[in-house]
């Protein structure tokens, strides 16, 4: 976990920028590369995992980009050719030691590729972060092939049961926050309109829950370390992993969001 106990990055935190968040997120993941994948990969909701639920919209032909692929998840569930890219070296590192290839290290923004040459892009929570996001959309409509496919997966707020959200909020009351909180939280309030205005048509948007086993405090605390939490505090970040180890033989609801849209 990052933490930054400087008097300035409480003070701007309400509005960070996108130099602070840019400086965040690449500090969290050179320090945990594959994290997420780590969580996620012991989720389940009906029997599967979300990287099998994410894979099962994508494309069983032709060539497929994994955008913001980190410690590419993705590769394997793909039967199609399958190119990862990511900004951080260190999460490139985590996808080349399990044998992922090709990888490419580049800005989501500014994408090494000619137009039209992909039949898909998946992007596995990274939509939420990657920025400028106008930007990025454009890039993926450009190298995707007309009537290609985008797959997102990113955070929901929805569907969780009455125990995750008390949990939730005894987590953000720890933390000293009213929320969990990304760079693009404004724009994606538009979510709709904006996919619409980058040349997308939704086909479909979904919600499940996953859950997340604790079976031990180091589960707990793998949890606690996956949340992105810009500037807390460690005496904070302590009381709300702390908190998290109090769960230890149940659960905890990951919402995810999933939405497939058409290039047109």
């Amino acid at each position: 976990m990052v933490h930054r106990t400087s008097s300035q990055h409480f003070l701007s935190f309400s509005h960070p920028s996108a130099e602070e968040w840019r400086e965040y997120l690449d500090e969290f993941h050179r320090l945990h590369p594959g994290i997420t994948e780590d969580v996620l990969r012991r989720t389940r909701a009906n029997g599967i995992n979300p990287y099998e639920w994410l894979t099962d919209a994508l494309p069983k032909t032709g060539a497929v980009l994994d955008l913001a692929c980190g410690s590419a998840p993705t590769y394997g569930h793909i039967g199609t050719t399958w190119f990862g890219l990511d900004v951080s070296h260190a999460e490139l590192e985590r996808a080349l030691s399990r044998g992922a290839s090709p990888l490419l290290c580049a800005d989501a923004s500014h994408l090494p590729f000619a137009s039209g040459v992909f039949d898909a892009v998946v992007c596995s929570m990274a939509i939420m972060v990657l920025q400028p996001l106008a930007s990025v959309l454009f890039e993926i409509r450009r190298v995707l092939k007309d009537d290609g496919q985008a797959v997102f997966m990113l955070p929901g707020s929805l569907p969780l049961n009455v125990r995750d959200v008390f949990r939730y909020g005894h987590l953000m009351i720890k933390a000293r926050r009213s929320n969990l909180v990304y760079p693009n939280d404004h724009q994606l309030r538009f979510i709709f309109n904006l996919f619409r205005q980058s040349g997308f048509e939704i086909v479909n948007d979904r919600r499940v829950r996953f859950a997340f086993p604790i079976p031990d405090d180091s589960s707990a605390q793998l949890f606690a370390d996956s949340l992105y939490l810009p500037w807390i505090s460690r005496e904070h970040f302590m009381k709300l992993s702390e908190v998290s180890k109090t769960w230890v033989g149940t659960d905890i609801g990951i919402p995810l969001r999933k939405m497939i849209l058409r290039a047109v």
